[in-house]
């Protein structure tokens, strides 16, 4: 078996290794959620990798080498950005879910509302925006092990998915944090070393001298101009909206030991996000000139085709294991948030044991595996397109679960059946572009709840209160919309183009914006102490 076989094979088993030590919780809420113990750097490598899948490598790339360096803010600033949902969504629910119990997101919609009914209507369509992804990131691990090892990739994928259901479900959260902490110091080391080698050999074969007269692949709305700057607003807010709204994300804001854990992690996204997304799009931005022509298909594997050409066939393969940490640390923390819900918002009497999330994830695991075999192509690219959409109608709903308790049962019902019908006729083609179909959407929902909490319709049966402020201050908004401003930079655009170090200016000037956003949220974090004995107030 070669090098690159055992090594990617090696990175697969490692993470079963880790959990074959540890025994099962006896609760749900342990099993789930780790104790709602996870400390600042343990929560923050958690969050960040479970936020990073297989497109992070190769969607990343890809779109880089389609249309430029205009990807990398919408990836790297909107990543970062999203990360200051963590006052004002996980602050409250940590706080929240420590003195109520809540395990699932239906639990808190279920309890805020006082309707069992809108607490499971919200998880599944949780499950429906999710459960997708597993058999595509399956599916995908399966190819990738293929391609590396030789195996089928029916087995690849079966080999995959039984390792990670292995760890996932005999240590839950704990040992899902232990794997996430390799995984995404393998992204990160791995995705900067491709990006080295694969630069050195742009330069041994002149494509740096190539790339840097591609004035297209510098233009500010891209190649082909499809990312003006309102596509890159709409992307930051959609991911604002979505990100927060991720099963996996609220289960570790209620998992984070204290406000303190949470909030470290925040300050310490946007670096990620920069040692993450910088090298990826470099990757396919570099690939416009060392393989020229691709389709779009064909753009999405250029990590995968530049790293065999700098590294060999022999060991090209073994930087697919960045795309591999990336796509196991997404399937993992899925897998066992998908399987807390369905045990416990969809089999309520079932839940006070971990052995009945257990099933259902090994159920929800083999699903994912036989779709992953012969995917129906036509429902998953309809759900991949209404996943990120999806996601970001719910978060109104939660919302003003959060912050105002005016709003009932009757008028966050409406607001979630319409933010659905939207997504269907968007992901359907009905409304574009998609961009400006978020704000749509968003617009729709907002005056929905805004009619309920008017006209008073106060849910009878809610048995929690809502926090008795907003985190975020006067000033603090107002200097983070200005940093939003800045972002999308719209003065940039429609300007003759200047370069820095073959660079262009203005991506200078986003990696500037996203590291003072880090210095932002560290001073944000300083000036919200932590208040553990803090009860909400109504």
């Amino acid at each position: 078996m070669s090098p690159s076989a055992i090594a990617t094979l090696a990175f697969v088993f490692a993470g079963a290794l880790f959990a074959l030590g540890k025994k099962q919780s006896s609760t749900s809420s342990d099993f789930a959620l780790a104790g709602r113990s996870l400390s600042g750097p343990a929560l923050f490598a958690t969050l960040a990798a479970s936020n990073l899948s297989a497109f992070t490598v190769f969607g990343v790339s890809g779109a880089a080498y389609r249309i430029g360096w205009a990807f990398f803010p919408v990836m790297a600033f909107g990543t970062a950005f999203m990360a200051l949902s963590f006052t004002y969504v996980g602050l409250p629910l940590r706080r929240l879910s420590a003195e109520h119990g809540w395990i699932t997101p239906g639990d808190f919609i279920g309890q805020r509302f006082g309707s069992r009914g809108l607490g499971r209507a919200f998880s599944i369509l949780t499950l429906i925006y999710t459960v997708p992804y597993l058999a595509i990131q399956a599916g995908a691990g399966g190819r990738l092990l293929a391609s590396a090892t030789g195996l089928s990739p029916a087995v690849g994928s079966a080999l995959l998915t039984g390792v990670v259901a292995l760890y996932v479900f005999r240590g839950g959260m704990r040992a899902v944090t232990r794997t996430d902490v390799i995984q995404l110091a393998t992204l990160v080391g791995l995705g900067l070393i491709a990006a080295i080698l694969i630069a050195k050999g742009a330069g041994r074969s002149g494509a740096l001298d190539a790339l840097g007269k591609d004035l297209a692949a510098g233009a500010r709305a891209g190649s082909d101009g499809s990312l003006p700057w309102i596509g890159l607003l709409g992307y930051y807010a959609l991911w604002s909206l979505a990100d927060p709204m991720f099963p996996h994300f609220i289960q570790r804001f209620y998992a984070a030991r204290s406000d303190k854990a949470l909030l470290a992690g925040m300050s310490a996204y946007p670096i990620v996000a920069l040692a993450v997304f910088f090298p990826m799009t470099a990757i396919g931005v570099m690939g416009r000139s060392m393989a020229p022509g691709l389709g779009a298909a064909e753009a999405d594997g250029i990590f995968t085709a530049l790293a065999e050409k700098v590294a060999g066939a022999l060991w090209g393969p073994v930087f697919a294991v960045a795309a591999l940490a990336a796509l196991m640390s997404t399937m993992d923390s899925q897998l066992l948030s998908c399987a807390s819900i369905v045990s416990g918002d969809l089999l309520p009497a079932r839940r006070s044991s971990p052995r009945y999330t257990v099933l259902a994830g090994i159920g929800l695991a083999l699903v994912a595996w036989f779709v992953s075999l012969r995917p129906p192509e036509a429902m998953l690219s309809f759900l991949n397109r209404a996943a990120f959409p999806g996601y970001a109608t719910l978060a109104p709903v939660a919302l003003a679960g959060i912050y105002l308790p005016g709003v009932g049962a009757a008028g966050a019902a409406a607001a979630l059946g319409a933010g659905a019908l939207l997504v269907v006729f968007e992901a359907s083609g009905a409304l574009r572009p998609a961009m400006p179909a978020v704000f749509l959407n968003l617009g729709a929902q907002v005056v929905i709840l805004a009619a309920a909490y008017i006209g008073g319709r106060i849910a009878k049966h809610a048995t929690v209160s809502v926090p008795e402020r907003f985190p975020l201050t006067g000033p603090w908004i107002a200097i983070f919309v200005l940093f939003l401003v800045a972002a999308t930079d719209v003065w940039n655009y429609g300007v003759p183009l200047g370069s820095l170090a073959g660079l262009p200016n203005w991506l200078w000037y986003q990696a500037g914006v996203t590291l003072a956003l880090g210095i932002g949220f560290a001073l944000l974090s300083h000036s919200l102490a932590d208040e553990p004995g803090r009860k909400p107030t109504r």
